[in-house]
C-alpha cells in the first residue's frame, strides 16, 4: 500500500500542488517540497519500518538460562491534529509511519486547510488501504478536544499554546502524545564562514513558505567583523525574491495563510519598529499583490526582550544582530523558551560542530537551514517549548506503539524467582552475593 501511495503521490503531484496552492497560497515550489517530503517519508519507513517494529532480543536476567524479547504494539487509534503551513505533508506523512506500526487513524487537519487532508484520505484508498483505516475530521478546536477523547495516541503539529491544551487533555486520560511546537530558531555565523553560502541559506530558511515554517530562521548572530558583508549580502538576496500567486515556479514566495496573519506579522513588525529597531529591506504589506502579503523584511537594531525578538513570528521576517564572539552568539542563541532548530556557520566543519553542541536545540543543520527535515534517518523534535517527542528515524515510528517487555526462564520452577526464595541465612546470602561480585568479571555476560 505505501509503496503504490509513493508512486501516486508523485504521479499525481499536480493534483497535489493544485490543492495545497488553492488553501495555502503559497508558491508551486514550496508546494512542490510538501509532495517531495511525502515520498521521502514513505520511502524511508519503506526500507526500514519493518526493521524497527521487529521484535528485538535483549539480555535476560541470568545468562544461559533467561531470556527476554522486547516487542512493540500498535495502540490502537492514532489522532492527528495538523497544522495549516504544511496541510498535505502533515496529514501524509505522520499517517504513514503510524499506519504501517498498526494502528487506525483519524485527522483532524486546520479548519483552514481541510481538502488537503481529504486529498491524502484519496490517494491512501486509490494506494490500496481499507478506508476505514484513515478517517477525517473538520473543525475548530473543539473537535479537536472531542477527538482526544476517544484515541489511544495523540500527535499535534502547531503552537505552543495549543499544545499545552493538547498535552492536558491527554493528560487526563492518560494516554499518550507528541508535540511538534513553535520555535525561535537562531542562526550562528561566525567571522570565518563562507558568508555568501550563509546568506543565500538564510534567505531560503527565513522567507521559504513565506516565513510560516517551525524550523524557519528568525534571529541571526554574526560575529561583529562580518556583520556588515553578511547583511548587505542578505538584503540583496532578499530584495530579489519574487512575490505573487502563480501556478508555475517562476515565484520565490506566495501569500501568508489569510489577511488576519498577514496583519498580525505586519503588526509586530510595526512595534518592533516604533521600538527602535531598523528597516534594511521588506516591512511592507503588498496589497497590490493581495490581502495576505508581506514583503520579506530584514530588521536590525531589534531589542533583545522585544516581541519579535522573543516570540515566534511565523512569517516572513529575520532579525539580524552583530556579536563580539562565539561565546556571546552561543548565550544569545540559547536565549529563548524555544529549542526547535538552529543554523550553524564557522569556517570548517570542526568548529562548527563545537558550536552545534553548544546550542539548545533539538534540531541543529551545519552549512544550511532546512535540510534537517528531509535527513528522515534523524528523530525531529523540540526540547523546552518547542514540544515533546520525534517525528523521523526509528523514533518516528516507535511512537505510534507500545513496549511489550516479555521474559522467559528456561529452569522449570521459576529461575530466579526460585534462586532468591532459596535464600534462607546469611551463608546463603553471602553466596548469592559473590557470585554476583564475580558475575561481573565474566565477559559476555555482563
Amino acid at each position: 500500500m505505501v509503496s503504490r501511495l509513493h508512486d501516486l503521490v508523485l504521479d499525481q503531484s499536480a493534483r497535489a500542488l493544485d490543492t495545497i496552492q488553492s488553501e495555502t497560497g503559497k508558491c508551486r515550489r514550496d508546494a512542490l517540497a510538501e509532495v517531495v517530503s511525502v515520498a521521502g517519508t514513505a520511502r524511508y519507513y519503506l526500507s526500514h519500518g519493518e526493521r524497527f517494529l521487529a521484535a528485538r532480543r535483549k539480555r535476560g536476567a541470568i545468562p544461559l538460562i533467561t531470556r527476554s524479547v522486547l516487542d512493540h504494539r500498535p495502540h490502537g487509534l492514532v489522532g492527528l491534529i495538523t497544522a495549516w503551513n504544511y496541510p498535505f505533508l502533515l496529514t501524509v506523512g505522520d499517517a504513514i509511519p503510524a499506519l504501517l506500526a498498526g494502528n487506525a487513524v483519524i485527522v483532524k487537519p486546520s479548519d483552514c486547510t481541510p481538502l488537503s487532508a481529504v486529498l491524502g484520505k484519496t490517494l491512501f484508498a486509490e494506494s490500496g488501504l481499507d478506508p476505514d483505516l484513515l478517517q477525517i475530521v473538520q473543525g475548530g478546536p473543539e473537535i479537536g478536544s472531542e477527538m482526544i477523547r476517544h484515541v489511544d495516541y495523540v500527535a499535534f503539529t502547531g503552537g505552543t499554546v495549543t499544545g499545552r491544551k493538547v498535552a492536558l487533555a491527554a493528560a487526563e486520560r492518560l494516554i499518550p502524545f507528541s508535540l511538534e511546537l513553535g520555535g525561535k530558531n537562531p542562526m550562528v555565523v561566525l567571522k570565518e564562514a563562507p558568508l555568501e553560502q550563509a546568506a543565500a541559506a538564510l534567505v531560503t530558511g527565513a522567507f521559504s513558505n513565506a516565513g510560516q515554517t517551525c524550523i524557519a530562521i528568525e534571529r541571526v548572530y554574526v560575529e561583529a567583523p562580518a556583520f556588515d558583508r553578511f547583511a548587505k549580502l542578505v538584503v540583496e538576496g532578499a530584495s530579489k525574491i519574487r512575490m505573487g500567486w502563480s501556478q508555475s515556479f517562476d515565484l520565490d514566495m506566495g501569500s501568508m495563510i489569510h489577511a488576519a496573519h498577514a496583519a498580525k506579522v505586519q503588526e509586530r513588525i510595526d512595534a518592533a519598529v516604533r521600538a527602535g529597531a531598523s528597516v534594511l529591506t521588506g516591512a511592507r504589506r503588498r496589497s497590490d499583490l493581495g490581502d495576505a502579503f508581506v514583503e520579506p523584511t530584514v530588521l536590525t537594531h531589534v531589542g533583545t526582550k522585544d516581541e519579535i525578538a522573543v516570540e515566534e513570528t511565523f512569517g516572513p521576517v529575520v532579525s539580524l544582530h552583530p556579536v563580539k564572539s562565539r561565546e556571546e552568539a552561543i548565550a544569545l542563541a540559547n536565549d529563548s523558551q524555544y529549542g526547535l532548530n538552529a543554523s550553524v556557520w564557522a569556517g570548517g566543519s570542526q568548529p562548527a560542530m563545537a558550536v552545534a553542541r553548544e546550542i539548545e536545540s533539538g534540531t541543529v543543520a551545519i552549512n544550511s537551514s532546512l535540510m534537517i527535515y528531509n535527513a528522515f534517518d534523524l528523530p525531529m523534535g523540540g526540547i523546552k517549548r518547542s514540544g515533546i517527542g520525534r517525528r523521523h528515524g526509528e523514533r518516528g515510528i516507535l511512537r505510534y506503539t507500545q513496549e511489550q517487555s516479555i521474559a522467559e526462564s528456561f529452569a522449570m520452577g521459576g529461575g530466579y524467582d526460585r534462586m532468591l526464595s532459596g535464600v534462607r541465612n546469611e551463608s546463603a546470602a553471602s553466596r548469592m552475593l559473590k557470585f554476583v561480585k564475580l558475575w561481573r568479571r565474566i565477559p559476555g555476560l555482563r
